[in-house]
């Protein structure tokens, strides 16, 4: 396994500030700048995945290897390749303390070792194909995975890797578990948020919604993208959803709260910071909103095309991947 030491040193690195000409700063934004290996200049982009109760991301490289870095330190360690870039990892434990987790990456499912950052199974696509791109823990004995935009769920088993059945609904850009055990899935891209019975193994209840994109769940509410769908005149059955609210949804009953206007360029909510302020990536940049009313706080500016984006929520920061032609680099950005 090799190591690749950052630019920057590493121990003490000091945040750069950033200057943001002509916007209100009501809150103030600093950057870090790590460099990674680049090893080809192709590649669809990987996911950033966070290692549970630290903060060191999971990745690979383009050409599949395996990496950790600590967004804080600039420390990277590189390990062996897995099938494709990784798209969702499903650790065994929430602590971060233990070794092994199920990986999926864009030509299969295997498990992995943080230790030596390898493979350390078999790839499986047996009944999954390739292309899938989320996963999530539904219990201690079944993984969901699905497509980014399909219409079906695979529920795999935990244990083995084997697909148990699949379940007809959207693929779940969000999931958490209802008080009566339920699993609730969120899939505004097809205008439905899911409910289902894991041990049955089906969909008990359909919830119709707004279209929408990439909720993410604070506290008892789900913070959501929603917007207009646009459909594509070359291709049936084929559409975009173009974002004009940022809406706040309870998470049990499903009403709408609160929303406010936001533009076009919104990607994803990220999440909440450690004041529960609202975290939108946008598609060069991110925006910090106040949770009452979203009204935005502050703005920052990236300097090329986001890849990926991943919050660091209690330390005010995220983590944000340029394209590779853009130098393969990773950015942090705190703010206070």
């Amino acid at each position: 396994m090799e190591a690749i030491h950052p630019a920057r040193p590493a121990p003490q690195a000091a945040f750069d500030s950033v200057i943001l000409g002509g916007q209100s700063l009501l809150v103030r934004f600093e950057t870090l700048r790590w460099k990674l290996p680049v090893t080809s200049m192709h590649g669809y982009g990987a996911n950033l995945v966070r290692v549970p109760g630290t903060a060191s991301v999971l990745s690979t490289l383009p050409g599949g290897k395996l990496y950790q870095c600590d967004a804080f330190t600039g420390s990277v360690r590189v390990g062996k390749a897995v099938s494709g870039d990784l798209r969702a990892v499903v650790f065994d434990g929430d602590s971060g303390h233990q070794d092994g987790a199920w990986a999926l990456a864009t030509f299969g499912l295997c498990r992995i070792s943080l230790a030596s950052l390898s493979r350390t199974s078999a790839n499986l696509r047996k009944g999954l194909g390739t292309y899938q791109g989320r996963m999530v823990a539904l219990s201690g004995d079944a993984l969901g995975i699905s497509g980014f935009l399909g219409r079906s769920m695979k529920l795999v088993s935990r244990v083995d890797g084997a697909v148990l059945k699949t379940v007809r609904m959207g693929a779940p850009a969000l999931v958490y578990r209802l008080p009566d055990g339920r699993q609730r899935g969120w899939s505004l891209y097809h205008a439905v948020v899911s409910d289902l019975d894991v041990a049955a193994a089906r969909c008990v209840a359909r919830h119709s919604m707004a279209h929408g994109a990439a909720p993410a769940l604070v506290g008892d509410e789900v913070v959501a993208l929603c917007g207009v769908r646009e459909d594509d005149a070359r291709a049936p059955n084929v559409w975009d959803v173009k974002p004009t609210q940022l809406v706040a949804f309870d998470a049990y009953t499903l009403q709408p709260l609160r929303q406010a206007a936001i533009g076009a360029d919104a990607v994803e909510v990220l999440g909440a910071d450690s004041a529960g302020r609202i975290v939108v990536g946008r598609r060069g940049g991110v925006t910090v909103h106040r949770p009452d009313t979203f009204a935005v706080e502050g703005t920052y500016e990236h300097h090329a095309p986001l890849g990926d984006a991943l919050l660091l929520g209690e330390h005010d920061s995220v983590v944000l991947r340029g394209p590779v032609t853009a130098g393969n680099g990773l950015t942090v950005v705190r703010w206070s």
